[in-house]
This record gives C-alpha cells, sequence and structure tokens, in this order.
C-alpha cells in the first residue's frame, strides 16, 4: 500500500512569477482511507502555498 504525492515549484525571473505542478499515485492495493488523506493533504498544501505567495507577493 503505497501513495505518492510529488510538487515541482519553480521560479520564473523573467516573469517574476511561481509555477506549481503537482502530481499523484497509488498503489492497486492502496485504500480508500489513504487516497482520500492524499487528497486532502494535496488541497491544503497547494492552499497554503497559494496564501504563503499572494500574501508575501511572490505571484503577480
Amino acid at each position: 500500500m503505497a501513495v505518492k504525492l510529488e510538487i515541482l515549484i519553480s521560479f520564473n525571473e523573467d516573469l517574476n512569477k511561481h509555477h506549481v505542478e503537482y502530481s499523484t499515485a497509488f498503489t492497486s492495493c492502496s485504500t480508500h482511507e489513504e487516497r482520500q488523506i492524499l487528497t486532502e493533504l494535496r488541497t491544503k498544501l497547494i492552499a497554503e502555498m497559494d496564501n504563503e505567495y499572494i500574501g508575501n507577493r511572490y505571484i503577480n
């Protein structure tokens, strides 16, 4: 049983903008609870990053 969340954050200096990409992966024997936890974690992390970047004016 395994799940994976990968988040890639890059910064374009010319545009002065961050770019965030994410991907998730599950094994065939991942439980519903594991998938749900991963989805919640992804949602919270993306929301937190959005708040942080906007709050610090990293994203135009």
